[in-house]
């Protein structure tokens, strides 16, 4: 892989700070990455790639996103979801010392205090659940803890973003499944739900939603972005919006930090303090991505006519103190800076998924 040297966008101080309060990163698509580079012959890359570039940004704890591509849907998205959890699992427990799966919201604080990263495992679109609510269950089981509804198409549960113009929303089966979530204990997120599922989901749901990455559609008009409409009904659920890295929901033309942060600072005008989050959704080894997903590498971008998804100075993890120096010299304060890192997340993991300890049934 790609090891490029940080563009120096911060000092020192605003790495330190970024390490002293520590971000929880809300999405990331690490885990197929690991497991294509595991198909490689590369056992180890959670060790010697990843997490020197989670503690040098200040990463605490991270959503590992499963992903399932389009070549898998339908009859193979759950093997390729077990598939990268076994990878993901495997590389964490050769590396316990360092990082470990999360559970709750106490399991979290305590990794932390253990000076270790913690990790939540999130599945980006239901399609590994198909029509059973038997294997959310199981999944959940396996350390499941938050699940987003769709992933742009449409899948069992409700409608995704790239339908915006569908009349169809939550379907019979997606009310049934956040039912169960919300009896489960796993976050709802409502990324890539099309405005008419998102709305569903909001009505539906009894405890906090989230939208783990998303940005402002007021600042950049992108089908992946909130209306402030919606911004404001999440955070009256007691939920979250985690702001995204990715540059073209960011700006058509120009994406850059400075962009990025007028975006959480109309998320926080919007919502408030208490309800923003990061979720960066780095996305800088597209072409090793690319590979596990069957999807051809042409003008580096996921998909034909979208932006890359990086930009300069915001290329992965350990530039997040950037985003630190940035929010800093707008004025945002550390005791805000904490709550948009770390406490709001932890509010509401605490709220749905509980407090106490609890051990994975893989263990």
């Amino acid at each position: 892989m790609d090891d490029r040297t940080p563009t120096p966008y911060f000092t020192s101080a605003d790495g330190d700070l970024t390490r002293r309060i520590g971000i929880v990163n809300l999405h990331d698509d690490f885990p197929i990455a690991i497991a294509k580079q595991r198909f490689d012959g590369v056992y180890d890359s959670l060790r010697t790639y990843w997490l020197p570039r989670f503690r040098a940004g200040g990463v605490s704890a991270v959503v590992a996103a499963i992903f399932t591509p389009s070549v898998y849907v339908p009859e193979g998205a759950l093997r390729h979801a077990l598939w990268l959890l076994d990878g993901l699992f495997t590389e964490i427990d050769e590396n316990r010392d360092s990082i470990e799966v999360a559970l709750t919201a106490d399991d979290l604080r305590r990794i932390n205090a253990q000076r270790k990263i913690a990790v939540l495992i999130g599945l980006e679109g239901a399609e590994p659940l198909g029509n059973d609510l038997a294997v959310l269950r199981l999944l959940h089981r396996l350390g499941l803890r938050m699940l987003s509804v769709t992933w742009a198409r449409r899948t069992a549960l409700g409608v995704g973003d790239w339908e915006h113009d569908s009349a169809g929303g939550l379907t019979r089966l997606g009310r049934r499944a956040i039912e169960e979530m919300n009896r489960l204990g796993i976050i709802v997120d409502v990324s890539h739900g099309s405005d008419r599922t998102t709305a569903d989901v909001l009505a539906a749901s009894t405890q906090p939603v989230i939208a783990s990455h998303a940005n402002a559609r007021a600042l950049r008009d992108h089908p992946r972005n909130l209306t402030d409409d919606t911004i404001r009904a999440i955070a009256a659920t007691g939920g979250l919006v985690g702001a995204v890295a990715v540059p073209n929901f960011i700006d058509a033309a120009e994406p850059t930090i400075a962009r990025w942060t007028e975006h959480i600072e109309h998320l926080l005008e919007i919502a408030g303090v208490d309800h923003v989050a990061i979720g960066a959704d780095f996305y800088r080894y597209e072409r090793e991505i690319h590979a596990a997903q069957g999807i051809a590498d042409t003008d580096g971008a996921p998909f034909p006519g979208t932006a890359r998804f990086v930009f300069p100075g915001m290329e992965s993890s350990e530039h997040l103190p950037g985003l630190t120096a940035e929010l800093r010299r707008r004025g945002v304060t550390e005791p805000d800076l904490r709550k948009i890192y770390r406490d709001n997340f932890l509010r509401v993991m605490a709220a749905v998924v509980g407090e106490g300890t609890l051990q994975p049934a893989r263990s």
